[in-house]
């Protein structure tokens, strides 16, 4: 073929390019790892700190100082970006802005409410129905609440599944308790219905992990040092041992050994351990509090242990109440009910332990529905699509 015929052929025609990946902003935190870096195909994330300050100041994780460079767009927990022009994405556990009673100031949190509504913010997302609660709460009363709320939408956070099929009941009534503020997280509950079970002759093993964490100005509290102390002289008893910190494989090797996740919180806005046990076929014994009630379904993949909660948000009445005469007392009498609870349950479950599979097959069937990465992940890269 001569080189004017090769002149007059057609070009071929250029094939489709897919849209260049959206650089996305973001942080290094735990959280991350469930609730925003989940695999999107049409991000690329620069993971940096995104509130250095929170160290210092009390209310710097409400807010997110970002130079420009190097990134398109952001996808933030909590923080809400400013000093940038970049569009942005937030999501958020409870308060947004994250101004809770206990550090709330008045003229920041109306700052950032303007930020939410402007044209930059291009989705809120809320982990939980819990959370889209404690925001409407928040906010009752703004004029433009039905603005937010246009722009909100529920995204759960998400686990990839370790184990594949249900797990069998082990010789021994194998408790794991994972969580590094003890007194909020009921530590102590569990303390206790461990010395009554022993009592009662059920072969219970109780694994800690914890550093023990406790501050008297912790908004959960209890403010009462010599309490404290009392309640961790439980931890010597017989069957128990206790790890002040692991490496994450190690918490998942004790999950997959372990017959449930105890986690009698006083408050948690998610408690990632919870899914992080389903993924490990571990169903989950928990407080009927918060955003529980949305991970636990009794007698499927776990059980919810009854609970004091407020009419509205359904978090404890006594939330951020603990300079107020009376907190100690509610403290212990919501400690003592719930182990009594939880001593019942457990010495039910260790009864009829025929009944565990159906348990651990609910809870990996969990991790691989409404918990699995797929589902988060396909639905935040829809929402990238607005960063572009």
């Amino acid at each position: 073929m001569t080189a004017l015929a090769d002149r007059a052929r057609p070009a071929p025609r250029a094939r489709f390019a897919a849209p260049r990946p959206v650089r996305i902003r973001t942080g290094h935190s735990y959280h991350v790892y469930f609730t925003i870096a989940l695999g999107q195909r049409n991000a690329r994330f620069v993971e940096r700190a995104m509130t250095p300050l929170n160290c210092l100041f009390g209310w710097a994780d409400s807010v997110s100082f970002l130079p420009e460079p190097g990134f398109d767009a952001i996808h933030a927990w909590n923080a809400i970006p400013r000093l940038t022009r970049r569009p942005f994405v937030v999501t958020f556990e409870d308060y947004l802005p994250r101004t809770p009673p206990d550090r709330r100031i008045a003229w920041l949190e109306e700052r950032l409410r303007e930020d939410l509504l402007s044209p930059r913010c291009r989705g809120i997302v809320a982990i939980s129905d819990y959370a889209l609660r404690q925001f409407r709460q928040q906010h009752a009363g703004f004029s433009r609440l039905p603005e937010l709320l246009a722009k909100t939408e529920i995204v759960y956070p998400a686990i990839r599944p370790r184990v594949a099929a249900p797990k069998r009941p082990s010789d021994r009534l194998r408790l794991l308790f994972v969580g590094r503020d003890f007194m909020r997280k009921g530590g102590p509950i569990l303390l206790r219905a461990h010395a009554r079970l022993r009592a009662e002759g059920v072969p219970v093993e109780t694994t800690v992990v914890s550093s023990l964490a406790w501050s008297a100005k912790d908004y959960v509290g209890p403010p009462d040092a010599a309490y404290v102390a009392d309640s961790l002289r439980g931890m010597a008893q017989d069957g128990i041992v206790h790890h002040r910190s692991l490496p994450p494989a190690e918490v998942y090797r004790l999950m997959d050994a372990a017959d449930y996740l105890v986690f009698p919180t006083f408050h948690d806005t998610f408690g990632f351990v919870s899914i992080e046990a389903f993924a490990s076929a571990t169903p989950v014994i928990a407080t009927d509090t918060c955003v529980l009630p949305e991970i636990v379904e009794p007698g499927r993949n776990g059980y919810l242990l009854p609970f004091e909660n407020d009419g509205v948000v359904g978090k404890w009445r006594w939330l951020y109440r603990n300079g107020e005469p009376g907190y100690l007392d509610a403290y212990e009498r919501a400690t003592a009910a719930l182990a009594t609870a939880l001593t019942e349950r457990l010495r039910t479950l260790w009864e009829n332990r025929s009944e565990y599979g159906a348990l651990s097959e609910g809870a990996i069937a969990s991790a691989h529905g409404r918990f699995h990465p797929d589902a988060a992940r396909r639905r935040l890269e829809e929402i990238y699509e607005r960063l572009r």
